[in-house]
């Protein structure tokens, strides 16, 4: 082992079985997540095809993982409403801004108040990761929470330690995180500082071994 990261509180939901966890700023998160019970849908956006690309892969994933420092003291000098805001979640709840319940679906597309403004704009978080602005494409979110004490200077080095698995990194998570990058409103509390991705390949059959179909 060459490296490792500390981790701890599942940061996502992965089984209808599961309530929605909350992260380090206090919102649930990854309401929309890939759930275990949705078999087609994994098959069409985790699990890599035959003729996607080499044949060693096919059953397999692609894990990207980051490290994403969150700044958590000026995150929480920051009022109720703006963090809201930015999230475009309600804190409690998790419904998305507009609506009730966590798992109403997020309307992108209504305007409220009298200059007509969209109630989720267009730098919002749950837009912009949203599988309508990315043209259907989702990801499987599997991240955790980390502490890595302090930075020297009074301020925690914790964040999320984002993990996701991909059919295709390229054509899912390259887009999301560009879209995140130049137009998210909450990057002004996140700090990106690792990245890596990682070709994990199918599992072990009867009679076989950890990578098999490569070795």
């Amino acid at each position: 082992m060459r490296w490792s990261q500390l981790g701890f509180g599942r940061t996502s939901s992965t089984s209808r079985a599961q309530s929605t966890p909350r992260n380090l700023f206090g919102f649930k998160d990854s309401t929309n997540n890939l759930k275990a019970e949705d078999l087609c849908t994994l098959r069409e956006h985790v699990w890599v095809q035959p003729g996607d690309g080499p044949s060693w892969m096919a059953g397999g994933s692609y894990l990207v993982g980051r490290r994403i420092r969150m700044h958590i003291e000026i995150w929480d000098r920051t009022l109720l409403a703006e963090q809201e805001a930015i999230a475009r979640r309600v804190k409690g709840s998790g419904a998305p801004l507009g609506q009730l319940d966590e798992f109403d679906e997020a309307d992108l597309h209504v305007r409220g108040g009298a200059d007509g403004r969209l109630t989720i704009p267009t730098d919002a978080h749950i837009r912009l990761a949203s599988a309508e602005s990315l043209g259907v494409v989702r990801i499987l979110r599997r991240g955790y929470n980390f502490v890595d004490g302090s930075d020297g200077h009074g301020h925690l080095d914790a964040g999320l330690f984002f993990l996701c698995f991909t059919r295709d990194p390229h054509r899912q998570f390259v887009p999301m995180q560009h879209a995140l990058s130049t137009q998210d409103a909450m990057m002004e509390y996140l700090e990106h500082n690792g990245s890596a991705l990682f070709a994990c390949p199918p599992g072990v059959r009867p009679g076989g071994h950890w990578g098999d179909t490569l070795l």
